[in-house]
């Protein structure tokens, strides 16, 4: 088996993240990137077992897809989306998505997380990506002639609906987060993805996980700030003070026209 070590440290990870809440059964998946430039990735059902999983339920598969070792299910059809985001930011070394509570909030509704906290200043913006999830899996699944073509890779989960909804995101992964690659070997990015979950991409995967926890107390945060300040028109990344010389965001003050 090989992998041991990233096999290893990929339960411990998963183990800690059940533990504080960061991830449920309803799905995620999890990644790391072997100096080979392997990667070893949570299988397909992992999430539905209630993430109990071993060393030996990881799959290894090469940067383009091909299968390294196999487990007894398929990798998961995201897999596709973790090797595309690996393509375009060469420093990074892991990657967790995850249906964590809070941010998957923002994510229902299509914002990105608001900096309301400190400890997510560090990281930045935390951008939502859409794409209209529903209609492009029910084109991919009735053959419609004007659905997005994509290839599943053999050992990958068959849910080419799946994968076409992913690589919808990807021109704007590029325009929002590929310019700030660099910031991967500072301390990583994050973001969401529409009706679905947060991503964090980061040098190591203890780091990815610190910093899926910093925009899920910030996401929580805006939302007791919205319940103490009536609604979504409440939520403000910084109440009293203006940093001095940045433009707000569009999120610093979410439903300001509400």
């Amino acid at each position: 088996m090989r992998y041991a070590a990233e096999r290893e440290l990929l339960v411990d990870t998963i183990n800690d993240m059940m533990r504080l809440g960061l991830l449920d059964p309803t799905g995620g998946a999890l990644s790391v990137r072997a100096d080979s430039g392997d990667i070893i990735i949570t299988a397909t059902g992992s999430a539905f077992s209630r993430w109990k999983v071993t060393a030996r339920d990881m799959m290894v598969i090469s940067s383009t897809g091909e299968v390294v070792e196999q487990t007894s299910r398929p990798g998961p059809t995201s897999a596709l989306l973790h090797m595309e985001i690996y393509d375009r930011f060469p420093d990074a070394g892991a990657i967790v998505h995850a249906h964590a509570t809070y941010s998957l909030a923002f994510a229902s509704l299509g914002i990105g997380v608001p900096s309301c906290v400190n400890q997510l200043d560090t990281l930045g913006e935390v951008p939502c990506l859409i794409a209209d999830d529903t209609a492009i899996k029910r084109k991919v699944l009735a053959g419609s002639e004007d659905a997005p073509q994509v290839t599943v890779p053999e050992g990958l989960s068959q849910r080419p609906d799946i994968a076409a909804k992913d690589m919808q995101l990807i021109p704007q992964l590029e325009e929002k987060l590929v310019p700030r690659a660099e910031e991967i070997k500072q301390h990583g990015i994050g973001f969401l993805l529409y009706r679905h979950g947060a991503f964090t991409v980061a040098r190591g995967l203890h780091e990815a996980v610190e910093n899926l926890a910093r925009i899920e107390m910030s996401a929580r945060t805006a939302i007791f700030q919205g319940i103490l300040r009536g609604g979504a028109a409440g939520i403000a990344e910084n109440l009293l003070f203006e940093p001095e010389g940045q433009e707000w965001s569009a999120n610093r003050k979410l439903a300001a026209d509400a």
